[in-house]
């Protein structure tokens, strides 16, 4: 599964709006409130489309905070019809389908996405008889995927394959659903004397995406604690507990991603993870990550996941900066062309990219600048004939400028020797001046 185009219609802030997606990878910029959560959820109603048609895993309706609201002068309006148009590749085969919700009181229709569910009817059925066909992964990592756990997430009952595909779509954490899978599967390699497959897949999957990782296992001995654990080069050992907040969300996401894959796919072998493709949506890849992670997060998951398309978002220039041409969308310009990012300094993306002036100064150094513009500025409206008010309000004005910095003793003094010189070049003012004191 690929997605080529999504087009949303009053969908939370977008009246209309047509995106396109890069095959591979996708990472989506701009300031906060544009829309980019709203994207990941807009495709989380057309990837789940695909679900309609399976029985087991769960798709996801248009809801009520979906509706885009229009603020009249004393009244706030609900917009109809909301729509969700989407182009892609399902199944080697090129589709168009689209769900709308057309009155506050209606359900999300299927009408117009009859398509992709008969496709996706076939493709369950063939599981059914056996065939050994792929399916493709489809899952979104919401920004509350570290915290928010669903609670039925130990106690899930599905057929084997399918299982690929519990909680894909929800906000929540399915980090319970993957701990449990690991402790049962470590527990029957020890009991059977083997190495599953599906376990070398996702450790696998982690030592490629954590730096310094080199396995990770469930630890069984009751002496002593029993959870998930990460052996570190150097030999050091930390339970899954004890990791950094970024560790933590970058180690459970790539290992539920190998996960799936391995229950989708399992007759890939060890190569599940390299030839699965489908579509994985992430909200803030670079959350809680040390920027030094944040840089190595696109290539990890590019290599680690060659075939499924990665539709994500950021703030971080780390992230944009590692971005090969047409994989950045850039929410909050008209723009048709985005500033230069590929190949180019950090400074450079703050600045032509994310909109950030001077990104080499830090806030206070910025109003530092603007402060002595700005005094400048006031000192050259003193003149001979400058009247006593006149006067007084441009002092006023230089007091309010230079308050602030009163803690930073050479800039104060700076700008306060400015105010003398130009008072002694001035000296026809003086006697204003002495009045005003």
């Amino acid at each position: 599964m690929k997605i080529h185009k999504l087009r949303l219609k009053n969908f939370r802030g977008f009246e209309e709006k047509n995106f396109n997606f890069h095959p591979h990878f996708n990472v989506i910029i701009g300031v906060n409130g544009t829309g980019k959560t709203a994207i990941l959820e807009g495709l989380c109603v057309a990837v789940g489309s695909f679900f309609l048609g399976n029985d087991y895993a769960e798709n996801r309706h248009i809801q009520n905070d979906d509706i885009r609201i229009v603020n009249y002068e004393d009244d706030m309006q609900e917009q109809f019809p909301v729509q969700i148009e989407c182009w892609g590749k399902v199944q080697g085969e090129h589709l168009s389908w689209q769900r709308e919700l057309s009155g506050p009181h209606n359900k999300t229709t299927f009408i117009k996405a009859r398509n992709i569910k008969e496709l996706s009817k076939n493709v369950q059925q063939k599981v059914r008889d056996g065939e050994n066909i792929e399916l493709p992964i489809i899952v979104y990592y919401a920004t509350e995927r570290l915290w928010k756990e669903r609670l039925d997430s130990g106690k899930i009952n599905l057929p084997s394959r399918f299982r690929g595909y519990y909680n894909g779509l929800r906000p929540t954490s399915s980090l319970k659903f993957f701990l449990k899978w690991f402790k049962e599967k470590e527990m029957a390699a020890i009991q059977h004397k083997k190495d599953y497959v599906a376990l070398k897949v996702v450790r696998k999957a982690v030592t490629l995406c954590i730096a310094d990782c080199t396995n990770i296992y469930y630890e069984l001995n009751p002496d002593k604690e029993q959870t998930l654990m990460m052996e570190l080069k150097g030999g050091k050992v930390l339970p899954f507990r004890l990791l950094s907040d970024g560790v933590r969300n970058m180690l459970a996401m790539v290992a539920d991603i190998a996960f799936r894959c391995a229950l989708l796919n399992p007759k890939l072998g060890e190569n599940t993870i390299t030839k699965t493709s489908g579509v994985v949506l992430i909200d803030e890849l670079d959350l809680h990550l040390h920027p030094s992670w944040q840089k190595q997060a696109v290539h990890n998951l590019k290599r680690t996941f060659p075939q499924i398309q990665f539709i994500t978002t950021t703030h971080s220039p780390f992230v944009i900066q590692e971005l090969e041409e047409g994989e950045l969308i850039k929410l909050d310009s008209e723009e048709e062309t985005i500033g230069q990012y590929v190949d180019q300094s950090l400074e450079d993306i703050a600045e032509n990219v994310q909109g950030v002036e001077n990104p080499q100064w830090s806030h206070k150094r910025r109003q530092m600048y603007e402060a002595a513009k700005q005094y400048y500025q006031t000192l050259q409206k003193m003149k001979g004939d400058t009247s006593v008010d006149e006067v007084r309000i441009l002092r006023a004005k230089l007091d309010e400028l230079s308050k602030p910095f009163a803690d930073n003793l050479a800039y104060y003094a700076f700008l306060e020797q400015e105010r003398l010189f130009k008072e002694a070049e001035l000296g026809t003012i003086s006697d204003s001046y002495a009045t005003l004191k």
